[in-house]
């Protein structure tokens, strides 16, 4: 393993063949922002259970997990090689990975928000005509996220790293699939042609070269058809683009992948994509991921929280036409989005008016039940919360709490900030969720304003 180096050269050494294709993906999945990835393996079984039990009912059947790919062939002649090298032994290292320093990470100058932005951009025009990607959460909707570093424990790092990466669902022809796109920058020679990893490498005549590989794996009885596309470019950009024949949700498979290896080629060598690509004048920093609170009260059935994409461009017109007077914010309500990892629609914006800096959030779901006020009183403690009911049956709920806050970056001091919150529950199930939250010396808007949200009528879901 390496020594960890700083800056760009921490990309000097280029992974081999065979952490490539299999590596991004699986490298996407592993990677945990803000979290830390623990090992079963490193499990020890409590004393008293080393000796197994007498059954007293028949084991479920063992789950077939047999992972399978397509024989190698080597010796074998690729097209556009010189040398071919044969298989390697298919090892795959897991690894963890930190966020601290979101977009902003000094190791990766070339790297920052707008430039996710951009590139974002430049990924989704770049699709074909026909291919679209299902109303998602933002992680979900091919947004590049920030750049994390790889985190053995040991003071080492892997030999690849270094990559922002977008994923998210396609749709064509009436299949869906998924597509993850990773781009890093390196200064490493090209890697060897390997069998089995690539079907071709392209010589682009401006000095590109791409390679481009068209197979599947199959686990137990699941086969996935996977495509990829890596292109080298002349400025030190390396791009990944990865398809499958797999769901957005991963348990079904439309058996066609869909792009073609020409298509993926294009995708990867689109000139927005480069690390060397200019931001353009007037490009927004990313915007915040957020998350719904569907758990406060209860939820009427399984199914709460499902707004459909008509529902919420409606929601969205709602949004957009509530002022909110002597405010300047840093992009328009009305950009409801479905919530990371849970259900509903939810959105944040930042206030930018000078001594009234602070974050507003938006969040709605549908089918649940109104709060009772002796839970809430548990659940929120010594916060200063009230709750009265309109004569329509909506309970309305007011709270403020305070609280230090680490923010996200080294060596950073705890910070006192304010949360308003007022939350709507109407009889229909829908519940709005409307939060101010600010850093001292700052305050967070008022009530008044966060209820003229909050109470909106057109904001109900039937």
């Amino acid at each position: 393993m390496q020594q960890m180096e700083s800056g760009e050269d921490r990309e000097a050494k280029e992974p081999s063949r065979t952490m490539t294709g299999w590596t991004v993906a699986l490298t996407c999945v592993a990677i945990v922002a803000c979290g830390v990835i623990v090992s079963g393996l490193l499990h020890k079984p409590e004393p008293e259970l080393t000796t197994a039990p007498v059954p007293t009912t028949k084991p479920a059947p063992a789950v077939d997990r047999t992972y399978v790919t397509p024989p190698v062939v080597f010796p074998v002649d690729i097209p556009g090689c010189d040398v071919v090298d044969p298989p390697g032994d298919g090892t795959l290292t897991g690894y963890a990975a930190i966020d601290k320093f979101g977009y902003d990470n000094p190791a990766y100058p070339w790297f920052s928000g707008p430039k996710a932005v951009a590139m974002s951009r430049a990924l989704q025009d770049a699709l074909p005509d026909g291919v679209d990607f299902p109303f998602a959460s933002l992680e979900q909707s091919l947004f590049f996220r920030p750049i994390v570093d790889p985190d053995t424990g040991s003071g080492e790092r892997p030999d690849f790293g270094g990559w922002t990466t977008a994923s998210g669902g396609l749709l064509r022809g009436g299949k869906a699939g998924d597509l993850i796109v990773s781009v890093r920058k390196s200064a490493a020679p090209m890697p060897h042609c390997v069998a089995g990893d690539l079907d071709e490498r392209r010589h682009l005549a401006d000095g590109t070269t791409v390679d481009v590989h068209d197979t599947w794996y199959q686990v137990g009885k699941v086969r996935t058809r996977t495509r990829s596309a890596d292109a080298y470019l002349t400025d030190g950009t390396v791009v990944t683009t990865y398809a499958t024949d797999a769901g957005n949700d991963g348990s079904s498979h439309s058996g066609t992948v869909p792009l073609t290896v020409d298509e993926l080629a294009a995708v990867a060598t689109a000139p927005g994509l480069r690390v060397t690509a200019s931001v353009p004048s007037g490009t927004p920093d990313v915007p915040e991921s957020c998350g719904t609170w569907p758990e406060i009260g209860g939820t009427k059935d399984k199914d709460a929280g499902k707004i459909d994409e008509d529902a919420a461009h409606r929601l969205n017109a709602v949004l957009a036409q509530i002022p909110l007077d002597g405010l300047t914010l840093d992009r328009p309500l009305g950009q409801l989005r479905p919530a990371t990892m849970a259900s509903g629609m939810c959105q944040v914006v930042r206030i930018i008016t000078p001594g009234r800096q602070s974050r507003l959030s938006i969040a709605i779901t549908v089918g649940q039940r109104p709060p009772e006020q002796s839970a809430m009183a548990s659940e929120f403690g010594g916060d200063r919360a009230t709750s009265r009911q309109l004569p329509d049956g909506t309970v309305v709920e007011n709270r403020e709490s305070r609280n230090m806050k680490t923010p996200n970056q080294p060596d950073a001091q705890p910070v006192s900030e304010t949360i308003r919150t007022v939350t709507t529950t109407r009889k229909s199930g829908t519940r709005v969720e409307v939060r101010s939250t600010a850093e001292w010396p700052a305050d967070p808007l008022s009530f008044e304003q966060l209820e003229s949200i909050a109470v909106n009528p057109g904001l109900e879901v039937r």
